[in-house]
């Protein structure tokens, strides 16, 4: 089992929590179990792409970083099932 996420496990994990409405930054740093240099690195790079907004209270996804989610959601779902079939092979080898 793998220790430690990607960069892309982050970013998803970043994006979904504001967009599920943990839009303070103590709430994603708990949720996503980050630092706060961690976080201020990700959030940083993410509104500097357009994908994340920086409130009052906290951050906002934007339209950009919703298809940005979106994609990497497929692309997880993609992965676990490439997962499936290499497990599945596996088995009958």
């Amino acid at each position: 089992m793998r220790s430690k996420r990607d960069q892309l496990e982050i970013i998803s994990d970043i994006l979904d929590l504001v967009e599920k409405g943990h839009t303070a930054k103590s709430a994603i740093m708990k949720d996503a179990n980050l630092s706060f240099t961690i976080l201020k690195k990700y959030t940083d790079y993410l509104i500097s792409k357009g994908y994340l907004e920086e409130t009052e209270n906290g951050y906002r996804i934007t339209p950009e970083g919703e298809k940005v989610l979106e994609k990497l959601r497929r692309v997880r779902e993609l992965e676990f099932k490439l997962a499936e079939l290499i497990n599945e092979l596996s088995e009958e080898l």
